[in-house]
C-alpha cells in the first residue's frame, strides 16, 4: 500500500540506495580475501610461491584462500538485507534532510471524530498542498557512492598494498603478468626458470617433396601444403609440454625429462607451443589445400582409318603432380547399345616423374582385348601424390583393332567376344568350335580347333579360352595373308612373348631380387625369342626375294630387339615389372611390322640399304682421302726439316736458352716464327737439298692433283644423294690449288701451311657429310626404317643382354663403324698415326728424357719473356698467342 503511494523517482532511488547499503554490508567481509589477494600478488611479484615446490605451493595456497573464502563467505550469506528505515534515514543522510522523506510521504493527516464533511474536505485540501509542498523538496534527493573505507586504516592499508604492487610490477616489468600467473597458479614457471631447450621442424608431404624447415622461436609467416608434418622435441622438461592450435598432435615421452611433439598440418592458422604456462615458440601457418588433379580430353580419342592403336589425347595439372592418370572403359555391347559397367577396362596411361603439367597422346595396342572394334564410353582419371581423384567427362570413341579379313579367324574374334560378355557359356563354345571343325580347313588349322573343342568340353578357365581363341585367329589371318612359314614363325614369337609376360608377372609378385637360376631361365627365353624373330625376319627377306628384290639379310646384332632384350632383363631384376612388359611388347612390335610390309615398303627398304652402301662408300672415300693428304703433309715437313742449316741446331743444344732468340726459342720448340718479326727471320735454306728432292715434289704435286679430281668427283656425289651442298669440300678444292702451286714453286714451308688448311677443310667435310647423310637417312625411313643396314657393327654384348643403340638411334653410326674398321686393322704394335710404340725395341715414337727436359726448359723461358713488360710489344703479342694453348687446363 505503502509502496504505491511512492513516486517512481523516489522508488529508484530507494532501489539504489538498497543495492549500495547491501554492498557495504558484503564488502565489510570481502575486503579480507582482496587483502590477501593483493598480499599474495605482491609475494608472487618477489617469486616467493613460485619457489616452493608445486605440492606446497598449491596446498599453502589453497589452505590460505580457501579458509579466508569460506570465512567470508558464510558471513556475507547471513548478513540481514537493510530495512526500510535503514534505506530511509540513508537517503536522508545523503541529501541533507532532516526528516526521514520515506516517513513523510507515507503519512496520513488525523482527522478529529466529528467532523463535518466541509471540514473533512477543506483538511483533505489542506494536506495535499502540504504534500505537493514536501515533493517538491524532495527534487533534489542524492545517493552517494558506497563507503568501502569507512575508516582511515582501511583506506591506508589498500593504499600502501597497491602501492606496493605498483612498484614491484614497475620492477618486473614486461615478466609481471607472467610472475603473477605463476604465483596464483601451481604448476607454472616464471622468468626466474630456465626455458627448456626446443628444436622444432616441418617435414613436407611426399607429394610435395623438398628440404625441412627448422623453425625457431618466433619464425616469419609460412606458407605450406597441406599434409605437412610438424616435430618438437623438448628436452629437460619438468612437464608435459602442449601444442594449440589448428593441428591434431600427439605426444611421446622420450627420456631425461625429453618429449617429442608430432602434428599433422591440415588447415591455417596459429600453433603455439607451451611448457609449464610459459610459450616456447609461436607461429602463423598458412596451409594450401591440396586440389584434386585437373585432367581433360584434348582431342577426340579413338583408332584412326587402318591403325589399330587406339589414340588417347589427355592433358592433366596438379600444383604438387600427377601420381597416375588411367583411362576406365565402358564397351558398348551389341545389341543393347548402351554402356556396360559390369566389363569396365581400366587402362594405365604412362606419365613421367609426376608432372606439374603436362599434355600428350598415349598411343596403346589393345588390339588382343576381347572389346577391340567396339564403341566405348571413356573418361580419363587422375589421382595426385595426396591421394585425391579426378575425372575428365565421358567420351565415346571407337578402340583400334586388327583388320581380319579371313572367315575363319573373324568367328574366332566373335566367338570370343560373346564368352567375353557372358552372352553364351563354355559348352556353347564348345558347340560352335566342334560345328567349325566340321569345315573344311587344313591340318595345322582344324588340330587346334579340335583341341579348343575338347577343353573346353572338359572345362577350362575363360581367360585361358579366350586366349587360345586369339592366337589360333591371329595364325588363321597370318596364314591367309602371308603364307604358313611366316604365320608359323610369327606363332612361335608370340608363343615366346607370352611365355616371357608370364615369367615377368611371375617375377613381380616378389618385390626382392630373383635368384640368379629365374635370372638364367629369364636370359635363356629372351634368348630364344630374339632367335625367333631374327628367323622371322629371314622369312620376310626370303618372301621379298621371291618378289624380285635381292636384299642382303642384315645382321641380327643392330636389330631394336637387341636393344629392348636387354632393357627387359634390366627391369625384372630391378623389380619394374609394368616397365619390362611394355619393353616386351616393343620388342615383338617390329615383327608385326615386319608381318605387315608390302612390296612398297620392301622397296624403300632396298632403296635405303643402297643409299645407306652409297654413304659408307663416299665416308670411305673422304677417309682415305684425308689419310693419302696426312701423307703430303708429313712428306712436306720432313722435307723442311732436312733443308735447314744443322748448325745452328747444334749450337742451341748446349746453348743456354736465357741467351738464345726468341726464333731460337721457337725454332727449338718446332714452331715456325711470325713473319712480321724481324727477329725471328729463319737462316736460310740449304739449296743442294732442295735440288735433291725435286723429284718428291712432283711426285706430291702429282698425288695433289689426282686428289683435287678425287674431292670433285666426292662432292658431286655427296650433293647427288643428300640433296645439299657441301661448302667445306669446295673450299677444300679451293685450298688444293694453293698446295699446287706452292709445290710447284718449291715452297715447302707454304706447303705446309696450305695443306693444314685442306685438311682443316676436309675435318669439317666429314662432319658435314655425317650430319648431311643423317638427315637423309631419318627423312627416307618407312615403316622398316628400323632395320640396320648390312654392315652394322653396332654389337651389344648378347651374353650378358647388355642394351647397344642401333643405327636407328644414333644418326653417325656409320662414322664410327669405319673408323672401328679401321681401328681392327690397326696393328697392335702401332698408334694410330702408324707409329711403333714406345715398347718395341725399334720404336720410333721414343723421346728421350734430356730433350724432354730441354723442351720444358724452353716453354719455361718462353713464359718468363712474355711476362716481361719491357720487350717489344709485337714480340709480346705473339709469344701470348703461341702461349695462350699451353696456359689452357687440360
Amino acid at each position: 500500500m505503502k509502496a504505491a503511494l511512492l513516486p517512481p523517482r523516489f522508488a529508484r532511488i530507494q532501489r539504489k540506495a538498497y543495492r549500495r547499503l547491501r554492498l557495504e554490508q558484503c564488502w565489510h567481509y570481502a575486503r579480507w580475501p582482496v587483502l590477501l589477494a593483493g598480499l599474495w600478488g605482491c609475494a608472487a611479484l618477489l617469486h616467493l610461491p613460485q619457489s616452493l615446490p608445486d605440492s606446497i605451493h598449491f596446498l599453502l595456497e589453497g589452505l590460505t584462500f580457501g579458509s579466508v573464502l569460506i570465512w567470508a563467505g558464510r558471513r556475507i550469506y547471513h548478513l540481514p538485507p537493510p530495512s526500510a528505515e535503514q534505506i530511509d534515514q540513508r537517503i536522508a543522510n545523503d541529501s541533507g534532510l532532516s526528516f526521514p522523506p520515506l516517513a513523510a510521504l507515507t503519512d496520513r493527516p488525523a482527522l478529529p471524530e466529528g467532523l463535518s464533511e466541509d471540514e473533512i474536505h477543506r483538511e483533505g485540501q489542506l494536506w495535499t498542498i502540504h504534500r505537493q509542498r514536501l515533493l517538491d523538496s524532495l527534487a533534489t534527493l542524492r545517493l552517494r557512492h558506497p563507503h568501502l573505507f569507512p575508516h582511515w586504516t582501511g583506506w591506508l592499508t589498500a593504499s600502501l598494498i597497491a602501492l606496493c604492487l605498483f612498484i614491484l610490477g614497475g620492477v618486473a616489468g614486461p615478466q609481471a603478468g607472467l610472475r603473477f600467473k605463476a604465483g596464483f597458479i601451481p604448476g607454472m614457471d616464471d622468468d626466474a626458470s630456465a626455458l627448456p631447450a626446443m628444436q622444432a621442424w616441418i617435414d613436407r608431404p611426399t607429394y610435395a617433396p623438398g628440404p625441412p624447415l627448422f623453425l625457431t622461436a618466433h619464425s616469419l609467416p609460412l606458407s605450406l601444403p597441406e599434409g605437412a608434418q610438424l616435430h618438437v622435441v623438448v628436452e629437460s622438461s619438468s612437464a608435459s609440454p602442449h601444442l594449440h592450435g589448428a593441428i591434431q598432435n600427439r605426444r611421446t615421452y622420450l627420456k631425461n625429462g625429453s618429449w617429442q611433439i608430432e602434428g599433422i598440418l591440415r588447415k591455417s592458422g596459429t600453433v603455439s607451443l607451451s611448457v609449464r604456462g610459459r610459450r616456447l615458440g609461436r607461429w602463423h601457418l598458412q596451409i594450401s589445400t591440396d586440389t584434386p588433379p585437373d585432367v581433360q580430353w584434348t582431342a577426340k580419342a579413338g583408332a584412326t582409318s587402318q591403325d589399330w592403336y587406339t589414340n588417347f589425347p589427355w592433358s592433366v595439372a596438379q600444383p604438387h603432380g600427377v601420381a597416375t592418370l588411367e583411362a576406365r572403359l565402358q564397351p558398348i555391347i551389341p545389341p543393347a547399345h548402351k554402356p556396360d559397367p559390369a566389363h569396365a577396362v581400366t587402362i594405365p596411361l604412362p606419365l613421367e616423374k609426376r608432372p606439374t603439367k603436362a599434355t600428350g597422346t598415349t598411343r596403346l595396342d589393345l588390339s588382343d582385348s576381347p572389346f577391340a572394334g567396339l564403341e566405348v564410353v571413356g573418361q580419363l582419371c587422375a589421382r595426385s601424390g595426396s591421394g585425391k581423384q579426378n575425372c575428365s567427362p565421358f567420351q565415346t570413341f571407337r578402340l583400334g583393332h586388327r583388320p581380319m579379313h579371313d572367315p575363319l579367324s573373324r568367328a574366332l574374334l566373335d566367338l570370343r567376344l560373346h564368352l567375353a560378355v557372358g552372352q553364351i557359356n563354355q559348352k556353347q563354345a564348345a558347340h560352335i568350335l566342334a560345328l567349325l571343325t566340321e569345315l573344311p580347313l587344313s591340318p595345322d588349322l582344324s588340330s587346334p580347333l579340335v583341341l579348343l573343342q575338347r577343353q573346353a568340353s572338359l572345362g577350362m578357365s575363360d581367360q585361358s579360352l579366350m586366349e587360345q581363341l586369339w592366337f589360333t585367329a591371329l595364325y588363321a589371318e597370318d596364314k591367309a595373308q602371308s603364307g604358313q612359314a611366316i604365320a608359323a614363325s610369327m606363332l612361335h614369337v608370340r608363343a615366346l612373348q607370352n611365355a616371357i609376360r608370364l615369367h615377368l608377372l611371375a617375377l613381380g609378385e616378389h618385390p626382392s631380387p630373383p635368384p640368379s637360376d629365374e635370372q638364367q631361365k629369364l636370359h635363356d627365353e629372351l634368348g630364344a625369342l630374339k632367335t625367333a624373330l631374327d628367323e622371322h625376319m629371314a622369312f620376310i627377306f626370303q618372301k621379298a626375294s621371291q618378289n624380285g628384290l635381292v636384299m642382303p639379310l642384315p645382321g641380327g646384332k643392330g636389330m631394336p630387339w637387341i636393344r629392348l632384350a636387354g632393357q627387359v632383363q634390366s627391369d625384372a631384376l630391378a623389380g619394374r615389372t609394368a616397365q619390362a612388359l611394355e619393353h616386351l611388347r616393343n620388342m615383338v612390335e617390329p615383327a608385326e611390322q615386319l608381318r605387315q610390309a608390302t612390296l612398297p615398303d620392301m622397296q624403300a627398304l632396298a632403296a635405303s640399304m643402297q643409299a645407306q652402301a652409297e654413304a659408307r662408300t663416299q665416308r670411305l672415300a673422304l677417309r682415305d682421302l684425308i689419310r693419302q693428304e696426312t701423307d703430303l703433309l708429313n712428306h712436306a715437313q720432313k722435307r723442311l726439316s732436312s733443308e735447314q742449316p744443322s748448325s745452328d741446331d747444334r749450337e742451341n743444344q748446349h746453348k743456354d736458352v736465357s741467351q738464345m732468340s726468341t726464333a731460337e726459342l721457337l725454332s727449338q720448340l718446332g714452331m715456325a716464327p711470325a713473319a712480321t718479326d724481324k727477329s725471328s727471320s729463319t737462316s736460310p735454306l740449304n739449296q743442294d737439298i732442295v735440288l735433291l728432292h725435286a723429284d718428291d715434289r712432283q711426285q706430291d704435286h702429282a698425288t695433289q692433283y689426282a686428289l683435287r679430281l678425287l674431292t670433285q668427283a666426292l662432292n658431286h656425289r655427296g650433293e647427288t644423294l643428300t640433296k645439299k651442298k657441301m661448302p667445306n669440300l669446295l673450299k677444300a678444292e679451293k685450298d688444293m690449288g694453293a698446295v699446287l702451286k706452292s709445290l710447284a714453286t718449291r715452297q715447302d714451308e707454304e706447303s705446309v701451311k696450305n695443306i693444314q688448311t685442306v685438311l682443316n677443310d676436309l675435318s669439317q667435310s666429314r662432319h658435314d657429310m655425317s650430319k648431311n647423310q643423317s638427315e637423309a637417312s631419318q627423312n627416307s625411313k618407312g615403316r622398316l626404317g628400323f632395320i640396320p643396314p648390312p654392315s652394322s657393327s653396332t654389337a651389344p654384348d648378347e651374353q650378358n643382354g647388355s642394351p647397344a643403340a642401333s643405327p636407328e638411334d644414333d644418326p653417325n653410326s656409320g662414322q664410327d663403324e669405319d673408323s672401328h674398321d679401321e681401328e681392327q686393322k690397326q696393328p697392335d704394335n702401332q698408334d694410330p698415326l702408324g707409329r711403333k710404340l714406345d715398347d718395341s725395341p725399334d720404336s720410333d715414337a721414343h723421346i728421350p728424357d734430356h730433350e724432354r727436359n730441354r723442351t720444358h726448359d724452353i716453354e719455361r723461358e718462353l713464359q718468363r719473356r712474355a711476362s716481361d713488360r719491357t720487350r717489344p710489344q709485337s714480340e709480346l703479342d705473339y709469344l701470348n698467342r703461341l702461349l695462350a694453348p699451353l696456359r689452357q687446363p687440360h
